[in-house]
């Protein structure tokens, strides 16, 4: 168990640090980044998963595709790209090429920072970006992929003081903070990725760099590093307390005091109906998408009760906060899953918040569950998020009393429950 005073102790056990392939970050970045295009370099299995998980059609022609590896590309040192590469120039026109390594490749050992600059032009650069599950949690290839965008990132002019706001989020929630922070007198000098990859920031020392996403650390240390800008630390964005914490800590960056705490009530208010469906509901978060703090976080302001709250990785400094607002509650990093099945087939809690992977199996117990991976699609920033993040937590009952009576022990025998009364 680690701790440290004023944190949350963090429960440290022994299971996998991931839970889903980093090539699904590909989904909501390639719609992102609308000048790009993301090339993986994998098998038929990396194929078969973008294809099925983020529902490809072949006639919307993607900004994404697959460099399939075959087993006699297995005794070459390098894999042959330039046709892929010309063919992608002539149907995409692309400012920029993300090449992404999968597991079969790393695993051959495949130089791929080597190999991008060698595929590179000075018209259409080709970025390497790690992302294979064997080393990342599915969300942290955002934070590779940004990381690979920081020489691109002009130098910011001493004395230019603005916010550069860290994480991808669609062009609906993008315009609400940019509205929000030059409402408090803030000034925007853009977002880290921008919808084109030829609008990068510029960033330098006074430059305040404000994550929104929890599961980008590295990226922001390393700007922190290199181009010694300042680094907001607070809550994430995440319903009304953390909303109002993040623009209230932010105003203060910038000399300005901002009370919120109207604002913040009121948004309590809106979202009311909700709390009360989760009012004493008990929720056990497992590990997945690295969202999980501040999500906990936001559950218990809510009134629900947070049984456990596990994620791959926690990182005590840039989760800091969120750590102190969990205070109370079990934290647990790298959770085992086998203890996790235990302890929730014991205690049954009411909403389970899980991966896609292991959903099902639990609805099939007759619980109520959550796919964690829509909070990392859907629009729950800021004040105009809160009450679609709220939504996505009572969606589940709402559904569940929709449904005739159901009786798990029939349902797993293989025989469909009756649907009269």
């Amino acid at each position: 168990m680690m701790s440290e005073p004023g944190l949350t102790p963090i429960i440290k056990e022994d299971n996998v640090t991931h839970s889903f392939c980093g090539l699904a970050s590909v989904g909501w970045l390639y719609q992102k980044i609308k000048d790009s295009f993301f090339l993986i370099l994998g098998t038929h299995t990396c194929a078969h998963f973008l294809q099925n998980a983020l529902g490809m059609m072949i006639f919307a022609k993607p900004r994404f595709g697959i460099a399939l590896i075959e087993e006699c590309d297995l005794s070459r040192p390098d894999p042959q790209l330039e046709k892929v590469l010309e063919e992608i120039k002539a149907d995409h026109h692309p400012s920029v090429i993300f090449l992404l390594s999968s597991c079969t490749p790393e695993v051959m050992k495949v130089d791929f920072k080597g190999l991008a600059t060698s595929l590179s032009t000075p018209d259409v650069p080709v970025l390497f970006v790690p992302a294979s599950g064997l080393v990342y949690n599915f969300t942290q290839a955002e934070d590779s992929v940004l990381q690979a965008m920081i020489p691109f990132c002009p130098e910011a002019p001493a004395g230019e003081k603005n916010v550069v706001f860290v994480g991808s989020v669609n062009d609906s929630i993008a315009d609400d903070l940019r509205s929000e922070a030059e409402a408090l007198g803030i000034k925007v000098g853009g977002f880290l990725p921008e919808s084109r990859f030829d609008r990068l920031p510029a960033i330098g020392p006074d430059t305040v760099l404000a994550p929104i996403q929890p599961y980008l650390a590295r990226v922001v240390s390393r700007l922190a590093r290199e181009r010694k800008a300042s680094v907001l630390k607070s809550l994430f964005p995440f319903g009304p307390t953390g909303t109002r914490v993040f623009w209230e800590d932010l105003a203060s960056m910038f000399g300005i005091e901002a009370d919120l705490r109207e604002r913040e009530a009121a948004a309590w208010q809106r979202i009311a109906p909700q709390c009360e469906r989760l009012k004493g509901k008990k929720v056990f978060l497992t590990a997945d998408t690295m969202m999980e703090l501040p999500l906990a976080r936001f559950l218990k302001n809510a009134g629900a009760e947070v049984v456990e709250c596990s994620s791959a990785y926690i990182n005590k400094k840039f989760h800091a906060r969120e750590l102190e607002a969990l205070q109370g509650t079990r934290v647990v990093e790298q959770p085992n899953f086998h203890r996790q099945l235990q302890e929730i087939k014991r205690d049954r809690p009411d909403i389970i918040v899980t991966s896609l992977m292991t959903a099902n199996p639990f609805v099939g117990q007759g619980l109520i569950v959550k796919w964690s991976m829509e909070f990392t699609l859907m629009p729950i920033h800021s004040w105009s998020g809160v009450f679609t993040l709220a939504n996505l937590f009572v969606s589940p009952m709402d559904r569940r009393e929709k449904l005739p009576e159901f009786d798990a022990s029939v349902w797993l025998k293989g025989v469909m429950p009756s649907t009269e009364k």
